[in-house]
């Protein structure tokens, strides 16, 4: 299998390695695949995603964060409402969301 990896500049040991052209085979490697990946997004009328599994969304959900301190001890309120637990409100989540915002 090194017959077809060293086309993408793989040595079987460091011995062979071409530190002066490693910088360049990198870039290479990398146009090929934002090439690959672009294409592809164009394909699919959709726009440029990370990596070769792309993700998207495979579920939607809501995170209710309720009031603590109505009918509640305001010690312990105040002890909870801490960090996105600091205020009532709906996030919005999903597989494909990072930071949840509030509705």
């Amino acid at each position: 299998m090194l017959f077809v990896t060293r086309r993408f500049g793989v040595t079987g040991s460091d011995a062979e390695r071409n530190l002066a052209a490693e910088p360049a085979i990198i870039e290479k490697i990398v146009e090929r695949i934002l090439a690959m990946l672009t294409t592809v997004a164009v394909r699919q009328q959709r726009p440029l995603a990370r990596g070769t599994h792309a993700k998207g969304v495979c579920a939607r959900a809501q995170f209710e964060v309720l009031d603590v301190t109505t009918g509640r001890d305001r010690a312990m309120a105040a002890r909870l409402a801490k960090g996105i637990y600091a205020k009532p409100a709906i996030y919005p989540r999903s597989c494909a969301s990072r930071i949840p915002t509030p509705m």
